[in-house]
């Protein structure tokens, strides 16, 4: 998986980029707004980290220009500030995932897997190809309950 780590802070994006690569992902780093955009041209990102604070800069001001162009990559954001009210500030942004510092690098691991990962489409039901039978998992039940009643 191709990784774009967005943090002000060297030591933390050398640290999560050793951890992430020792997970066979591939990390490009960037400490500025102006560098993360050069990255997402050159594009092929499956996922971007971000930091909230970003030094001058705000992280939730560049999550915000990446879903106003459009940009459908999902975004993890990280902060040492946790608060509900920040949590609500990165959906808000479009972030599809907040993830508080200090964090544990499972949590990181898990958060990264369950924003990637593609959901898997619902089989049909067996009644599906029936006219008149197009019932879900939860209305099955309740259907073999009407068809009682008919007979």
């Amino acid at each position: 998986m191709n990784i774009l780590l967005f943090d002000d802070d060297l030591r933390i994006l050398r640290f999560l980029k050793r951890g992430l690569e020792a997970e066979s992902h591939t990390v490009s780093m960037a400490t500025s707004h102006s560098q993360g955009w050069e990255l997402l041209q050159i594009g092929g990102f499956d996922l971007v980290i971000l930091d909230v604070f970003l030094g001058a800069e705000n992280g939730l001001d560049f999550c915000q220009q990446l879903r106003q162009q459009k940009h459908a990559v999902p975004v993890l954001m990280m902060t040492a500030k946790d608060s509900p009210e920040m949590s609500l500030e990165c959906q808000e942004a479009g972030a599809d995932g907040y993830l508080p510092k200090p964090f544990a690098f499972d949590d990181l691991i898990s958060s990264i897997e369950r924003l990637t990962s593609k959901p898997s489409s619902p089989s049909p039901s067996f009644f599906s190809g029936i006219p008149g039978f197009a019932m879900t998992v939860n209305s099955f039940s309740t259907g073999l309950l009407f068809l009682n009643w008919l007979v």
